[in-house]
């Protein structure tokens, strides 16, 4: 896990000599310069990508879909959501058991379906900007500091993108915003916007978001995802839904194999 960001203070003693010179402190990463700031972010998701475990929380979760402007869908479920780490790549495989639907206890064997489902909250979402292979395909800009977001990355696509390999051609007018805590030089607000007759025709959601913050899994912290927001337009603009869901009580995964009748042992999926 990266070390968090700290000011180093130079503390001159009778002991030292006078011709030695003191390393300077790190800059504070509210002055750093965007582009080490995008470093340090890419580096960051890298981390995470890889050394993330899995991992099962609860999740609470809102979906609303409109059709026609007319009908509406609503539904509120309590939910444990599960990503798993597959063995033969980095990637988290992300499921959900929904356990309580509109108030009502739903059977571990019936599988009801919501309004609007979103996945990719957990390293797919950051991964958009911040991995080695899709920085290039962006512009990075530091927004004015306000108190809300005193430091703000503004995200466009480049207009010659769809000539960088690597880069995903098509997403006209794509936008995004970044924000990061100024303590730890981590994510806490990441978001994605995609003009809504492009996002149609690619199949994306319109916009998603995602709000992170540190949480402690088993002797490591990782920023996780608090919520995650996405809103969907489906059926050539005929239904219109947002997605929102409320992550806690996050544990490392353990499956649970029976080697004996009545005896069993946790083990944990190969990372």
């Amino acid at each position: 896990m990266l070390s968090r960001l700290t000011l180093i203070s130079l503390l001159s003693t009778a002991t030292l000599c006078a011709q030695t010179r003191q390393p300077a402190p790190p800059k504070p990463i509210t002055s750093q310069p965007v582009e080490d700031i995008v470093d340090q972010l890419v580096a960051n998701a890298s981390v995470y990508r890889n050394n993330l475990p899995s991992l099962t929380a609860d999740e609470d979760i809102v979906s609303d879909l409109t059709i026609l402007g007319i009908y509406h869908k609503h539904a509120e479920a309590r939910a444990t959501f599960r990503a798993i780490r597959k063995s033969d790549d980095s990637s988290l495989d992300e499921s959900r058991q929904i356990t309580i639907l509109n108030g009502k206890p739903v059977k571990p064997d019936e599988h009801p379906t919501l309004p609007v489902v979103l996945y990719g909250g957990f390293g797919r979402f950051q991964d958009m900007f911040f991995s080695p292979q899709h920085r290039p395909c962006f512009n990075f800009v530091r927004a004015p500091v306000t108190i809300a977001a005193p430091i703000q990355i503004d995200i466009t696509l480049k207009p010659t993108a769809a000539t960088i390999p690597g880069c995903e051609s098509g997403l006209t007018g794509l936008t995004g915003i970044a924000r990061i805590d100024p303590a730890s030089g981590y994510l806490s607000h990441l978001e994605r916007t995609i003009p809504p007759d492009i996002a149609v025709k690619f199949n994306h959601a319109t916009f998603g978001s995602v709000d992170s913050g540190p949480t402690q899994l088993g002797d490591r912290v990782f920023w996780l995802p608090i919520i995650v927001t996405g809103d969907v337009i489906e059926n050539k603009g005929k239904e219109k839904g947002r997605f929102t869901a409320y992550y806690s009580n996050y544990h490392r995964y353990t499956a649970t194999s029976t080697i004996l009748p009545g005896t069993s042992i946790p083990t944990e999926p190969n990372p």
